[in-house]
């Protein structure tokens, strides 16, 4: 014997979602911090680069957002 569902219970599986995308903002923001990390690292080499980097990585999130 099979069993019949009824025509309001229709079984439909979920959508697949789309993972969750980073705004423009932070591509702005990574390109600035690049961009202030090369001339930090021809100014006070890499740990000048790294140091500015972070810096400007913080302080451009707290300014856009």
């Amino acid at each position: 014997m099979s069993t019949l569902r009824p025509s309001d219970q229709q079984i439909t599986p979920p959508a697949p979602s789309e993972p969750p995308r980073l705004p423009l903002r932070w591509a702005i923001i990574a390109m600035v911090a690049a961009a202030a990390a090369a001339a930090a690292h021809s100014a006070g080499g890499p740990v000048a680069a790294i140091t500015t980097g972070i810096a400007m990585i913080v302080a451009g999130h707290q300014v856009l957002d």
